[in-house]
This record gives structure tokens, sequence and C-alpha cells, in this order.
């Protein structure tokens, strides 16, 4: 039975993603939690469903991503990236 009025839908541009959230034997940190925080909201009677976009074609909240992440990887940036995801 679905819960109306409480699904997130995760956009990825990382076909591999959805590949290592599959396979249960995968056990990077990032992908643990990731599916700690889906089994969290499942718990809470989320549904989360995860969609593939084509990366570098004009996603406005894809674009924001990739340029929060590259600007994470710099520490003299990294200070305003806070602010940076507040605004979205």
């Amino acid at each position: 039975m679905k819960a109306y009025g409480k699904t997130v839908l995760v956009f990825r541009d990382s076909r591999i993603t959805q590949q290592l959230l599959q396979n249960q034997e995968e056990l990077t940190h990032i992908i643990e939690q990731i599916r700690t925080k889906v089994r969290e909201m499942e718990e809470q009677q989320w549904i989360v469903e995860f969609s593939w976009i084509k990366a570098h074609a004009g996603h406005h909240g894809n674009e924001l991503a990739d340029q929060l992440a590259k600007e994470a990887v710099r520490p003299s940036k990294s200070a305003t990236l806070e602010s940076k995801i507040e605004q979205c």
C-alpha cells in the first residue's frame, strides 16, 4: 500500500550509483550512508524513488549539485558552500 503525500524523488546522473545501491554486497561508505537514510525514511512511511537524468544537460538542480561538488574539493571555497546550499 502506498502512502500518498510522502514520496521523495531523488535524481542522479550516475548510473553506477544505482547499480551500487542495488548490489547488497557493495559496502562503500557513501553507499551505506544512502541506504541508511533511505531505510530511515521508509520506516517513517516515506516512499523513496530514484530517477536518472542526463548529466550536463542543463537541469538546474543537477548543474548546481555539480558546481557545489567541485567547490567542496577546493578548501578555499568550501566555507561558502553552506550558504549556497541554503539558498536552494
